[in-house]
């Protein structure tokens, strides 16, 4: 007789369960609603009318003065100030002879930087002693007439004529000094380059058997090491905060603790496709530390008050360049132009546009207006 084989409780619960369990996340999963926001519609007198399913993500806050100290900061550079370099050339042509400097040598006022010989120069001392002999003669000639025409020997026409000898040999006698006082130092064909003022050569591009031509490249570059200013290249939007006279902080990566200075001019033209205009700072106190070319970063601090103060998102981007902030007008919203400041941890300033009071989008801009972007 055959045996019936009957099949455990256990594994037929365990299949009920089984049913159960995917029956119920079917339910669950048809059941789940999804949020997709309605769009927003714009009207035709340039409202915008916010969907119902959009409403909660969108807040709104009224526009209120808040106490503020802004600062601006921008990346900066230190530099020699305006006079305190300068490029060493020589007046007529000549060939390098002997060279008394090397590039970061501190040198006093008067010393010899290059030595040159030039037959141009030699040329030039020639026609200087020329003309002092010239002038000489033309000097005693005129004594001699005057001392004449006192004896009543003199003849009027001679007497004149010494004159003008003696003021042309004086005009002639300016030209060689003036040209002669260019070549500085030495003798004959002989020029030496001195230091003009004490200072550190910052570049030297002469060695012997250079030659150099007026007008050419600087033969020698010294800048006053202590005639330093920091530059700080500021964007066009933070300039309006930017005043001389500012304090400022210098934080440069040498340093332990930041330099300060005061901004004393604001460059009156922008530069570069980044739209910044730079800003001269005068160093406090000594600057033996620094050197020109170091890069820095300053901290310019403007005048403390108050000012409308807005979440970075609450400020969109029109067409890559107009900045707007949607204020309420009778439960619909309308984009307002604003002029912005500085941004800092996720706030930025608002110069103009708004009114204390008006209530404005601070989350959610962007359900109100998809094709813009957001500042920050």
């Amino acid at each position: 007789m055959a045996r019936r084989v009957e099949q455990p409780a256990p594994v037929q619960s365990f299949q009920l369960c089984a049913v159960l369990l995917l029956a119920a996340c079917s339910g669950t999963a048809e059941s789940q609603p999804s949020f997709s926001p309605a769009p927003s519609t714009p009207a035709s007198d340039g409202t915008i009318t916010v969907g119902e399913a959009s409403k909660p993500y969108v807040q709104t806050k009224a526009i209120a003065l808040e106490a503020a100290a802004p600062v601006v900061r921008a990346p900066a550079r230190l530099a020699f100030r305006d006079g305190a370099v300068s490029q060493i050339n020589l007046p007529v042509p000549g060939r390098v002879t002997e060279v008394h400097v090397k590039t970061g040598d501190k040198v006093k006022a008067g010393a010899p930087l290059l030595t040159l010989s030039s037959p141009e120069a030699a040329a030039a001392r020639a026609a200087l002693a020329a003309a002092q002999a010239e002038h000489e003669a033309a000097r005693k000639e005129l004594a001699r007439q005057d001392q004449m025409a006192t004896s009543g020997v003199g003849i009027d026409s001679e007497r004149v004529a010494a004159q003008a000898k003696l003021k042309q040999s004086d005009a002639e006698l300016a030209r060689a000094s003036s040209t002669a006082s260019l070549l500085g130092g030495g003798g004959g064909s002989v020029i030496v380059l001195r230091a003009p003022f004490d200072g550190t050569v910052i570049a030297r591009r002469a060695t012997v058997g250079t030659a150099a031509e007026p007008g050419g490249e600087p033969l020698i570059e010294i800048g006053n090491p202590t005639s330093l200013w920091v530059v700080a290249e500021v964007f066009e939007r933070d300039l309006v905060q930017v005043h001389e006279g500012a304090d400022v902080d210098i934080e440069i990566t040498t340093n332990d603790k930041p330099l300060h200075g005061k901004v004393v001019t604001v460059g009156s033209a922008l530069t570069g496709s980044l739209r910044t205009a730079p800003v001269y700072i005068a160093l406090d106190g000594n600057t033996t530390d620094v050197r020109a070319g170091m890069f820095a970063r300053a901290t310019i601090k403007a005048p403390a008050g108050q000012s409308i103060v807005l979440p970075a998102e609450a400020v969109l981007v029109k067409n890559g360049k107009k900045y707007v902030v949607y204020v309420e007008d009778h439960g619909k919203y309308r984009a307002r132009e604003v002029s912005v400041g500085r941004s800092v941890d996720g706030a930025v300033q608002i110069l103009s546009g708004l009114t204390v009071g008006e209530n404005v989008i601070v989350k959610g801009a962007l359900l109100v207006d998809g094709a813009a972007e957001q500042l920050l």
